[in-house]
């Protein structure tokens, strides 16, 4: 394979990976938003009014939300592989989305939110890069950045690597 199919290739798979972010961000924003509303218990149809129908309670208490691993890596001259792990919970996720949309110096490349099926974690992992513009960074600033767009977010550090 030449360089260009194989650049080709690669970009493909980028976009690839950024629709299926945008697919989960508005599914999770979805889910969120229908937590969010008051549940009417139908109202209008005497069939459902006639049935017991019972609901939890929903909590109150916001979820604590923890990181409890944080790895990054120069992959390119101004740009990085970062990759997180935190608690699962309501709002988690959408605070991590937002807390990358608050790093205005870089250009987030990619990322991927994945949900780890035997523990209640969450793994998101970007690639991003310094803005045009922007001065140089190393990784200990990048991770000054993001530590302190994920606190400003809510988050307590757990444990970092």
């Amino acid at each position: 394979m030449d360089k260009a199919s194989i650049v080709g290739d690669a970009v493909l798979y980028v976009q690839d990976l950024q629709m299926q972010a945008k697919k989960l961000k508005a599914e999770i924003a979805g889910l969120e938003a229908s937590l969010a509303r008051p549940q009417k218990l139908h109202q209008g149809q005497p069939e459902m009014r006639s049935k017991n129908i019972h609901q939890a309670p929903r909590s109150t208490i916001p979820t604590p939300r923890k990181i409890l691993q944080m790895d990054m890596f120069q992959v390119e001259e101004r740009g990085f592989y970062v990759r997180l792990v935190c608690n699962k919970g309501v709002g988690v996720a959408v605070a991590l989305y937002k807390a990358l949309e608050a790093l205005t110096s870089f250009n987030v490349q990619s990322s991927n939110l994945a949900s780890s099926s035997f523990s209640d974690r969450f793994i998101l992992t970007l690639t991003l890069n310094i803005k045009e513009g922007e001065p140089d960074m190393n990784l200990q600033n990048l991770r000054l950045w993001i530590t302190g767009s994920l606190l400003n977010r809510g988050f307590e550090l757990i444990q970092t690597a």
